[in-house]
């Protein structure tokens, strides 16, 4: 298997990986642990989900610092993934 197989097979497990993190997060899932999921994937492999890059940039949260989990983060989190999860479901994944 070339570098360049293994590589797209990693950029795809991150990619449905974030996809069902995000599915989560909007339906029953727990918004932090969901979160914290997201953002454990951006810190490893933001490459192949730069999409995420706007949850980690919003004014006054801190991902990696202390989180305070209350109806305004929720809100903004779960708006932030409306907006991602039809970008990285749009992606095709890898063609055998």
């Amino acid at each position: 298997m070339s570098p360049i197989r293994k590589t797209a097979i990693r950029r795809d497990a991150t990619r449905k990986s974030a996809e069902k993190a995000l599915k989560n997060l909007l339906g029953a899932g727990d918004v932090y642990e969901n979160y914290r999921a997201l953002y454990s994937l951006w810190c490893s492999h933001n490459s192949a989900v730069p999409e995420l890059r706007p949850l980690f940039r919003i004014p006054g949260i801190e991902a990696d610092g202390t989180l305070s989990v209350n109806d305004e983060f929720r809100r903004k989190v779960r708006s932030l993934a409306r907006e991602i999860l039809p970008q990285i479901s749009s992606e095709k994944a890898i063609e055998s």
